[in-house]
């Protein structure tokens, strides 16, 4: 075994040891198992690149790809790490599915390489990336693509982050995580990148140097976890104390705040507007994000996306009750859902009813 294949086997050892330090902490559940699938998900993409530098792969070959579903994973767990934790966005099960049809389809992509014989896998494994045919292909392209993958999600990702730490002024500490933060994803993007080009240019010196890059990128993310814990890691506690730490809405009369509000859902109907979001409601305001979020959260006690649904619940009530004719779908359209489904569970979690059901329940009284 070569020094390098050591080196990446020491990279995934301390991603595993970290990930489990991460499901042992005091931090909420969500964000346990969202960081340390990431963590382990990259553990097994060191892995596989030591079996291919030690060629351990033709001894074992059946183990190629296993590694592939979980990386496609890991750029919509970020995502999904950030909606959920940072900004508390309330997504259901219908809005995250989409985001790993790539791994369910690399999955079922490997199978007939899985279920075949070991003369077959290593005949694809020696003619990897060389062969015109349409399977070896396909499985060169599974390769790229979590990096493809990473690459538009976290571009998107390190801007929204861009936005939402420099609007404002902080103390030091908050200067220097947020910094730090953008320097992580600043590294990961360059390492990633240059990955893409090295299989693109088929320069074996930029595929293994995003490689190797990979375990330093790690302990670098672990150190400054330790050091600025509101940096990296579990970030959603600490970086939600960095936002409302100085209230937002000083200055701002919240009672008037309150009757604007309320006169926009009321009168105007704003919630009807099925592709409303936090930033159109707080321009209405003549608020930045962060103040009606706070105000939302801290005056109201609602996320965003609850308070919108508590009005579309109570007017869409109003309509089951007094147009018995018109079908539930149309109703639900009119007063903001894009989908049936979305709105049946809203209307369950305001009403502990389903709308079918609370219009049968009003006919019997």
């Amino acid at each position: 075994m070569d020094i390098y294949s050591v080196y990446l086997i020491f990279g995934a050892l301390f991603a595993g040891i970290w990930a489990a330090g991460i499901l042992l902490s005091s931090a909420s559940l969500g964000e346990r198992i969202r960081f340390s699938f990431i963590l382990i998900a990259s553990s097994l993409w060191l892995l596989s690149g030591a079996a291919f530098i030690s060629g351990w792969i033709f001894r074992l070959p059946f183990a190629f790809g296993i590694h592939l579903p979980f990386v496609f994973g890991i750029a919509p767990v970020l995502v999904l790490h950030f909606q959920i934790t940072l900004l508390k966005e309330n997504v259901s099960l219908l809005e995250i599915l989409p985001h790993f049809i790539p791994s369910i389809f690399c999955f079922l992509l490997l199978i007939p390489y899985w279920t075949s014989g070991e003369e077959f896998q290593i005949r694809i494994l020696e003619s990897f990336g060389r062969s015109g045919e349409p399977y070896p292909l396909i499985l060169a392209f599974l390769q790229i693509g979590p990096k493809i993958s990473l690459l538009v999600y976290l571009i998107p990702l390190l801007f929204t982050y861009k936005m939402y730490f420099y609007k404002r002024k902080q103390d030091e500490g908050e200067e220097n995580a947020r910094r730090l933060f953008l320097l992580f994803l600043g590294l990961v993007s360059i390492l990633i990148f240059a990955g893409l080009l090295g299989f693109l240019l088929r320069s074996t010196e930029l595929i293994r140097g995003s490689m190797y890059g990979l375990p330093l990128l790690i302990v670098f993310a672990f150190l400054v976890s330790q050091r600025e814990p509101t940096s990296l890691g579990i970030i959603g506690k600490s970086l939600r104390e960095v936002r409302y730490k100085r209230s937002r809405l000083v200055g701002t009369d919240e009672r008037t705040l309150r009757d604007r509000l309320e006169a926009l859902m009321r009168e105007e109907k704003i919630y009807a507007d099925e592709d409303l979001t936090l930033g159109q409601l707080a321009r209405e305001l003549e608020l930045t994000n962060h103040q009606l979020s706070e105000f939302l959260n801290n005056r109201l006690s609602m996320k965003f996306s609850d308070y919108i649904n508590s009005w579309r619940i109570k007017e869409a009530k109003t309509l089951l009750l007094e147009e018995t004719e018109r079908s539930i779908l149309s109703i639900s359209e009119s007063v903001g859902f894009n989908s049936k489904s979305a709105f049946n569970e809203a209307f369950k979690k305001f009403t502990d009813h389903t709308p079918s059901d609370y219009r049968k329940n009003a006919k019997r009284t």
